[in-house]
């Protein structure tokens, strides 16, 4: 049995999968808020013993006793970590390791300690025969070890470390397995941050981590309602993106309407904006991939009515991840997209242990 840990700005998830002959069971499942004082949230501020707390928490509520869990994966988020497909000269172990490290330190903060990094051979260069494509993820010191206090803290022997983009990819390829002929596109919308992953068998790996998301979402409901944090969530779970609308007294339904096109484009408008710009940058840097599917997930992925929003706007066909589609499950799991970084940690987890 593997036991995930998904370490979210809003909510910790947790999943615990066993792997037997007719293939992975789902045999628990839980999410816990990190907040206890909504009105007061702010995720910016989220400190060590927030995490800590809400593990110990939803592990009291779903029966885990944390020291007898042997096999455990969790993950690095957030702009301390980058993922990127690098293509190097083939050269012995060694070497390959110091290029690395060189190659690491310009994508992650500058904090005084030493890279941290994992690396994953992804066959040879197409247009470069004499080099190699490599998937480079890196962090620091600092970071890992913070991440590693976090899990002993709250009662958890570490185990492996893993990174949210890679447990995402490792979730669709379980599930769908990428594009031979052109890429395929999946959109993570957290708390803090929306993860873009584009990738395809014959294509260049590519993810990018967009500053808006489902906390920000809730700050825009806040300013256009007047409303305090924990209103402005209800709001967002109630009316998802009709709450980006002020609806005032003195006006008719059908004269709002050109009110809540105006208050979309503030935040929601902006996040397609940035994805449009996205996609559109991968297909410049790389003509001849074409985009196959788009697909959907995330704590903040099912707020009523984005999915069809994003759709609309970027004129493409969106569909929610379910990472549970060919498990058994021994439990009914709502809203089963949150749960696809989990998910990919703990695949990733019975292929290591």
């Amino acid at each position: 049995m593997i036991t995930a840990i998904d370490l979210g700005y809003s909510t910790v998830k947790m999943l615990q999968l066993s792997n037997g002959s007719s293939g992975y069971t789902v045999l628990n499942s839980g999410a816990k808020s990190i907040a206890n004082n909504l009105k007061s949230y702010d995720p910016e501020k989220i400190t060590k013993a927030n995490w800590v707390a809400a593990i110990q928490d939803l592990s009291k509520e779903m029966g885990i006793n944390p020291k007898k869990i042997k096999n455990l994966v969790t993950s690095i988020s957030g702009h301390g970590v980058s993922v990127k497909q690098v293509s190097t000269m083939e050269m012995s172990e060694e070497e390959m390791i110091n290029s690395l490290e060189f190659e690491a330190r310009k994508h992650i903060p500058l904090d005084g300690s030493e890279p941290v990094i994992d690396f994953h051979m992804l066959g040879q260069d197409k247009k470069e025969l004499d080099k190699s494509n490599v998937l480079l993820v890196s962090t620091t010191k600092n970071i890992v070890m913070n991440h590693y206090d976090i899990i002993k803290d709250a009662g958890f022997k570490p185990g492996i470390f893993d990174t949210d983009t890679v447990a995402l990819t490792n979730c669709y390829i379980h599930n769908n397995g990428f594009s031979n002929d052109g890429v395929d596109v999946i959109i993570q919308i957290g708390a803090m941050y929306t993860t873009l992953i584009i990738w395809g068998d014959n294509q260049k790996f590519f993810t990018r981590e967009l500053p808006i998301a489902g906390h920000h979402i809730t700050k825009a409901i806040m300013k256009i309602n007047n409303l305090n944090y924990e209103e402005a969530e209800q709001l967002k779970f109630d009316k998802g993106v009709d709450s980006l609308s002020q609806i005032s007294d003195d006006k008719s339904e059908n004269d709002n309407q050109s009110g809540i096109k105006v208050d979309h484009q503030t935040i929601l408008n902006r996040l397609c904006d940035e994805l449009r710009k996205t996609l559109r940058y991968y297909m410049k840097s790389t003509p001849q991939a074409k985009f196959n599917s788009f697909h959907l997930c995330g704590g903040s992925s099912n707020m009523i009515r984005l999915k069809e929003f994003i759709s609309e706007t970027l004129q493409i066909e969106l569909n929610y991840i379910n990472p549970f589609e060919k498990m058994t499950q021994n439990q009914t799991v709502d809203n089963p997209e949150v749960f696809a970084i989990a998910t990919g940690m703990a695949l990733r987890g019975n292929t290591e242990k």
